[in-house]
């Protein structure tokens, strides 16, 4: 049995027809149809009811089609990979990060690969975490530097970087700041300016506190640390949440002040990699140095 047969019976269910799937394939329909013909001999059993001019795939046809589009896409994915191995791209490194890791650690991240290997290219990108996971699975990134990515999957491999603490900040003039620290729920009494909350977190802030974040009116949600603290620091209502470090700058400058009030859940860093990729050496020199980066991090802002 050859990959190409499992690959003619998955063209056929998707086609519809023999006549149709031999034009995608690029062949004559008495080629497909002869092919077809040997693959049962060799398994001994229908693929296909070609009665009344149907094909009509048969249930292990329905079987062999799902497990070929898997094959299809794994070797859609290595001729990618070998096409940049061969285009001499080994020193391309192509690394996804989540909001609050792309404001605090791009800038140290890119003068160390500046530093020591000139030679490493390094391209970035940010989005969701569904993005990034997506982009991890296909391989459009080689690494992702982000919050953990739901739902797991086995083929990516998860190693924890740091965690660090969480904090709610606002406008030295916010009202908050007068009296004693508020809680959770008086708090979420002014509007927000917060990034895009996974469902976990949502469910959590409903389940302790009692508060719906994404029924709360007058809320800015923005993933662009820069935007939201921006926006805190020159609107004297507002407040917005995340980890101490991505707000270090306006906190030390005294745009922003920390409201003593603690925020339960820690921000966990992990850095994502999918077990299947190649591993290009340049891959493993700019993991070790996000590694390095976030152990001092770790250090700062325990």
């Amino acid at each position: 049995m050859k990959v190409r047969d499992l690959l003619d019976v998955q063209a056929i269910c998707e086609a519809g027809s023999f006549r149709k799937a031999a034009v995608v394939l690029g062949i004559t329909q008495p080629t497909l149809s002869a092919r077809v013909s040997h693959l049962e001999d060799q398994l001994g059993a229908s693929l296909f009811d070609r009665s009344r001019g149907q094909s009509r795939p048969t249930a292990l046809a329905e079987f062999i089609a799902t497990r070929a589009a898997g094959l299809a896409n794994d070797a859609s994915l290595l001729s990618r990979e070998l096409e940049r191995l061969a285009r001499g791209q080994t020193g391309l490194v192509r690394l996804g990060m989540g909001p609050a890791p792309m404001r605090a650690l791009v800038g140290p991240l890119a003068a160390r690969v500046r530093a020591e290997r000139p030679d490493i290219n390094l391209e970035i990108r940010t989005g969701t975490s569904t993005a990034l996971r997506s982009w991890l699975l296909q391989r459009e990134v080689d690494m992702v530097l982000a919050a953990p990515l739901e739902p797991t999957d086995p083929a990516i491999e998860a190693e924890l970087v740091f965690d660090t603490e969480n904090v709610i900040v606002a406008h030295p003039d916010h009202p908050m700041f007068k009296g004693s620290p508020p809680n959770i729920r008086e708090i979420f009494k002014y509007p927000a300016a917060l990034p895009f909350l996974e469902p976990r977190y949502l469910d959590f802030v409903q389940a302790h506190f009692g508060v719906d974040v994404a029924a709360q009116p007058g809320r800015l949600v923005c993933s662009d640390y820069d935007v939201l603290a921006g926006v805190t620091a020159d609107a004297p209502h507002f407040f917005t949440a995340g980890p101490r470090f991505t707000f270090a700058k306006e906190i030390a400058s005294g745009q922003l002040r920390v409201l003593e009030t603690e925020v339960p859940q820690k921000h966990i860093v992990q850095l994502h990699t999918n077990r299947s990729a190649y591993p290009l050496p340049a891959v493993g020199l700019v993991q070790e140095m996000v590694r390095q980066i976030c152990a001092e991090f770790a250090a700062t802002f325990p």
